[in-house]
This record gives structure tokens, sequence and C-alpha cells, in this order.
């Protein structure tokens, strides 16, 4: 007993020894935080990615260094739900606020069936009416090898600057509760975004490149972002007015009643940047003659007598008219330019 009575005397003399030895319990109680993704200071690893809808259907390319030293954001979703899809739209909305930052962005479904999981994200993106569509990692279930991604986390958001990674955060139980903390995670490698307009126009214009060429890709790319798909007739599709089959959404009925054959898919995106970079000015519906001048003579240019580059090219067109994007002008000149090239 007069033990007791001593140690508690120490305790009451001692009152931040007493918090330590009261919370020591709880905290042993607390699960430890889940880990998923690749460590802070590691190079951003190799990620293939399919794209199975949006500007460049059909198209693989490494989503973890496409950015570059460019600040970068990989949200992979190993759970696509009503409590992830917050999230993902979240994203897709800071991607065009943060785009004149530099921020690239990329969602990336992860899932053992590819074919499934290509069905299921075009899906969802257009019913997310995301700018930038869902990829499929092409690596399964375990998503790429180098991300360490833990099946647990519902998302796991990876962050990089200067081809570096700057942290990876894992989320289980997520929704809108997040976003912020999403916004602020995000801020972290782009810098922040004044709440101010005067004090967004300044940094803006701080921000924003001097050269003329890099100022033109930065508005295309912002032109493209803000292309948002719009929903119609039941569906949802890529802003670009009706299909050449009738279709609105690609769900026209034929005779009594029966679904028409949807057109099939032709071409794929190109793997050539600078080809890749026209194609994104040639679809913009606001594309006037002196834009499209522009662009087609630019791809003349860029193929020259490269057999390999003119094959893209051609399959680029032929993808542009596929999936009916750009506007009837732009369109007209991708089918000449196919009459004089494609044989």
């Amino acid at each position: 007993m007069a033990a007791t009575i001593t140690a508690m005397v120490i305790l009451a003399r001692r009152p931040r020894l007493l918090a330590v030895l009261l919370a020591a319990p709880l905290a042993a109680q607390q699960p430890p935080e889940l880990v998923s993704g690749p460590p802070a200071g590691s190079v951003v690893p190799p990620c293939t990615v399919y794209a199975p809808s949006g500007p460049f259907a059909g198209a693989e390319f490494d989503a973890g260094r496409q950015g570059g030293k460019a600040p970068t954001a990989l949200l992979f979703v190993n759970e696509l739900t009503r409590n992830t899809a917050p999230m993902i739209r979240a994203l897709d909305r800071f991607a065009v606020q943060f785009a004149w930052t530099g921020l690239v962005t990329h969602t990336i479904r992860i899932a053992a069936d590819r074919s499934e999981a290509e069905a299921a994200v075009e899906r969802s993106s257009n019913g997310l009416q995301l700018a930038r569509p869902i990829l499929v990692s092409t690596d399964g279930v375990e998503g790429p090898g180098g991300y360490a991604l833990n099946r647990k986390a519902a998302l796991t958001l990876v962050l990089a600057k200067d081809g570096v990674v700057v942290r990876s955060v894992a989320f289980t139980d997520t929704g809108r509760a997040d976003e912020p903390r999403l916004r602020a995670l995000l801020e972290e490698v782009a810098g922040a975004v004044p709440t101010e307009p005067k004090e967004l126009r300044a940094a803006i214009e701080q921000r924003l490149p001097r050269d003329p060429e890099r100022l033109r890709a930065l508005a295309v790319e912002l032109a493209v972002l803000l292309q948002r798909p719009e929903r119609t007739d039941g569906g949802a599709r890529m802003q670009g007015g009706p299909r050449r089959d009738g279709a609105a959404d690609g769900s026209a009925n034929g005779k009594d009643g029966q679904p028409a054959p949807q057109r099939p898919r032709e071409g794929k995106a190109p793997e050539d940047e600078e080809l890749r970079a026209l194609l994104r000015r040639a679809i913009q519906r606001a594309a006037d003659a002196t834009e499209l001048d522009a662009v087609f003579a630019a791809v003349d240019a860029r193929v020259g007598t490269d057999a390999a580059l003119r094959s893209q090219a051609v399959e680029m067109w032929k993808l542009m008219l596929s999936l009916d994007y750009g506007n009837d002008e732009g369109k007209r000149r991708a089918r000449a330019w196919l009459d004089q090239h494609a044989k």
C-alpha cells in the first residue's frame, strides 16, 4: 500500500510522465498506417498502361515517366466503387485547375482481368464525365512491379517531381471527406494555387512559359482538358457531334428495335510525341481553318519521307475518324490526307 501511494505521489508531481503512461495503451491499440507505393526519394518506376477511351484510345505508354521532370500524380485504383468515385472525380477536376502549373495526372485501374477492366473503366469514365479517362495497368492484379502497391489500399496516390517520388499515400475508407487532403497533397508537388483572383492571375503569369511554342502546347492541353464528356440521349460520349452511324451514344437501334451493329474502332494513337501533340490540336472542336492549316502542314513536315512516321499518321487519322472526334472541317481534311497518303 505504501509503495502504491508513493508511486501516485511521484506521478502527481510529474504530470508529463503520467500523460505518457496513459497514452501508451491507446497507441498500442491503433493499427499501423497502411504502406502502399514506392518510397520517397526513389526514381519513378515504369508503369505501362493502356487507354481504352479518350483521344488516345488504343495506345499503350509509360504513365510513370510520361511527365518527365514535371510534377506528377498517379492515382492507382484497386476498388472502383461509390466510395472511391469522388476521389477519382476530384483528381480529374484538380488536373484541370492545376494544368497551368504543368501538373501531369493519371488515374490507373489495377485489375486481374484486363479486358473486363477496359470495358468497366470506359463506362466509368463516361459516367463520371472525366476529362482524363481512366487508364488500365497492363501488369495484372499486382500492378506495376516497381510500385509495391498494397492490395488492401482502395486507392494509392504516388506524387513525383523531377522524376523522383515525393511521397506515396494509401487510402482505405475514403470519399468526399478526403478531397481537401488530396488537393493539399497535389500542392506539395505543383505548388499552391491562390484562391484570390488577383493573386491567382499573378501566379499564372509568373509560371506560364515564355517560349511561344511551349505556351501554345499548354493552351492546346488546356483545351483538351476542357472537352469534357457530355451525356446525351441516355448515353455518355465525348463532345464531337453525332456518330456517322446516326447514333449519339453508340447504342442506336436497328430494325424492329434491335441494336444496330456498332462501327468497329480503327487506327491507333501515334507513338511519336510530336504527332500526338498535333493530333490533340486537330481534334479540337474550335479549330478553325488557320489552325488546321498549321496542323496538317506540321504533320507533313514531321512525316517527310519517313515511312514509319507516315504509317503512324495514317493510323492516327483513322482513329480520329473512327471515334468521330473534331469538327467537320478537321474530319474532312483527315479523310483527304488519308486518300492521298494511305495507299
